[in-house]
Order: structure tokens, then C-alpha cells, then sequence
């Protein structure tokens, strides 16, 4: 009650519900046991004309992560990126997604930042890591040379859900047929096993992500620096730490030097390919439409509740105000 800005809060209490089972949320919803939940891909189908469907597209960039301490044949740049330019994004988001995710090219997230002129900061990267079949086996076989062998075979970690079954077992026939030779091999550990895989170095190829915990590309670059806890893939670069280093200290008052600091550092990064960026989370979700003023967040806490009510004149099933 002494809450400076009390007037403007609706709700007396909101109500969480912590679900295990990804399918669960849409029968809660059905129910009118939740006004709020996401659900999975697979469920979007069942619900596509509802006025309840939500798609959103959340500022989470998922990528093949690439341990090139465990893994001899990864420390070799054009077998990165022969595996980085192998998937058909495109054709992968699309035919497993349904839910509001797209294909991406970039580290950094399309809607992280704006430049000084107002554009999308993933907008303006020049990013070597866009699907091309020629170009990814013209850098395999560079690799094959090098390396003088001509089958590969990586082990591809991944959480154990079905959702991301589908998406391994795309990204392996993807890899396989464009580069004939290679191997990928599915593990899939519960997610918590598989954080800890990655921050003890011990995979060789994860599909991994990260999103924003404050709307700037460093928000992304950042951990990619040698040494950063949440790099774990035995990539680092002198030339990129010192770009970092400058756009988060002598550059901060000069924005338009700042961004194109930030800019060479994602393209040097993605030039690099210790990283293969591959789709932008989507989050699709079943909301009453009587539920005003939701504001979702492209970083930090997900949501704003301060400003939500309930406008009981809507009705639940169709979103149109009850004659």
C-alpha cells in the first residue's frame, strides 16, 4: 500500500503456475485455469484462427556451438565455416517452427538494438555465415586438404525434449547432404547437464543460445571475449577482445565510433565461426484476450504486469466485446 505509483496497479495478485510438461499449458488454458501460457510448436496448428494466439519473435539468438579445445578438426576456420553456411535456415525454421521464430545470420539479435541512426544493429552486419551450398563445400574441401582426411564424424549435444530432437535430426541431414563425409552424431541430456557440458568443455558441437540481460550488442559480444565464463568453445582473439574493450570503455560517449566498433567485432566474430548462428526464438502463446496491457521485453524480465487488467466486457473465446 505504500508502493509510490499504487493507482496505477489493477491487480491485486497474479498467480504462477510452474509446468513441467510442455503440453500442459494448453489444456490449463482450455480450461480457463491460466489466461496466460506458451505452448509448444506442434500446438500452434490447433489454435492458428484463435483470438487467444500470440506469436512473438524473442531477442534469443540459437547457434551450433564449437569446442575447438576437445575437437582438432574444428580448430580448422573453413570446417566452421563449411558447417556454418551447410544448413538451409530458411527451409529449417519453416518447416520446424511455428511458433515466430526466423532464420538469422547474426549473433546479436534482430530488435537488441538500435544504432545511432535508428536501424536494427543485426541489420547492418555483413555476415558471412548466410546458407550457400557452393561456399560451404568450397571451404570443406580447403578443410579436407588441410586436414588430408575426408570423413568426419562430431558429436552434436542437445536438450532432451522432442522439440529439439526435430531440430538436431534437421540440422544432421542438413550437414550430412551438403557435406558428404560428414557425421553427426545426436546426444541429447537434460538442459541443466547440457549448460554444464559446455562450461566444462567436455562437448565437441552444441546447439546453444543466449539472449540479452540489457538492450546493447555487448549484451552478446561480450561473452564471446577471452577467458568469459560463457564463451567455453577455446575461441579467443586478441583483435576482437581489444574492439570489446574499446566499445566498453573509452567509446561509450561516442556512439556513432562505438557502433561501428561493435560492428567489426560481430563481423571479425562470425569471420571467425567459433559460432554458426542458425534461427531467432519464437514464442508463440495462449492469452485471454481480456488481458490489457501485457508488455512483453526484448531484454531483461520478460514482462511488465504493472499496468495489466482484466476487461471482463471482452469476451474470452472470440476477443470481441460481449453484446
Amino acid at each position: 500500500e505504500n508502493y509510490w505509483d499504487k493507482d496505477a496497479v489493477k491487480l491485486d495478485k497474479v498467480n504462477f503456475k510452474v509446468l513441467k510438461d510442455g503440453q500442459a499449458g494448453a489444456s490449463l488454458y482450455d480450461t480457463g485455469s491460466v489466461d496466460d501460457t506458451t505452448i509448444s510448436a506442434d500446438q500452434v496448428e490447433k489454435y492458428e484462427g484463435s483470438a487467444a494466439l500470440k506469436k512473438r519473435l524473442v531477442t534469443s539468438s540459437f547457434y551450433l556451438k564449437q569446442n575447438l579445445d576437445k575437437v582438432d578438426d574444428l580448430k580448422n576456420k573453413d570446417m566452421r565455416l563449411a558447417l556454418g553456411k551447410a544448413i538451409n535456415k530458411d527451409d529449417f525454421v519453416d518447416k520446424v517452427f511455428n511458433n515466430g521464430a526466423k532464420s538469422i545470420d547474426t549473433f546479436t539479435a534482430r530488435n537488441t538494438a538500435k544504432t545511432p541512426d535508428g536501424k536494427d544493429f543485426a541489420s547492418i552486419i555483413n555476415s558471412p555465415m548466410k546458407y550457400n551450398v557452393k561456399e560451404a563445400r568450397s571451404h570443406y574441401n580447403k578443410a579436407k586438404k588441410v586436414l588430408r582426411k575426408n570423413k568426419f564424424v562430431f558429436k552434436i549435444t542437445t536438450d532432451d525434449t522432442p522439440e529439439n530432437k526435430i531440430r538436431a535430426e534437421y540440422i544432421k541431414a542438413q550437414i550430412e547432404s551438403t557435406l558428404p563425409g560428414v557425421t553427426l552424431k545426436i546426444q541429447q541430456v537434460p538442459f541443466k547437464q547440457r549448460v554444464n557440458l559446455e562450461h566444462s568443455m567436455n562437448y565437441e558441437i552444441s546447439i546453444s543460445g543466449w539472449g540479452p540481460d540489457y538492450p546493447d550488442p555487448l549484451s552478446y559480444l561480450e561473452i564471446m571475449t577471452t577467458g568469459n565464463s560463457n564463451n567455453n568453445t577455446g575461441w579467443g582473439n586478441k583483435d576482437y577482445d581489444a574492439l570489446i574493450k574499446k566499445a566498453n570503455g573509452e567509446l561509450l560517449q561516442k556512439p556513432e565510433e562505438r557502433n561501428q566498433v561493435l560492428k567489426d567485432a560481430e563481423e571479425l566474430l562470425l569471420n571467425e565461426a567459433p559460432i554458426a548462428p542458425i534461427f531467432q526464438k519464437g514464442e508463440a502463446h495462449l492469452t485471454n484476450p481480456q488481458v490489457k496491457n501485457l508488455i512483453y521485453h526484448s531484454s531483461g524480465g520478460d514482462t511488465s504486469l504493472k499496468h495489466v487488467y482484466i476487461d471482463k466486457r471482452i469476451d474470452r473465446e472470440t476477443g470481441k466485446k460481449k453484446k
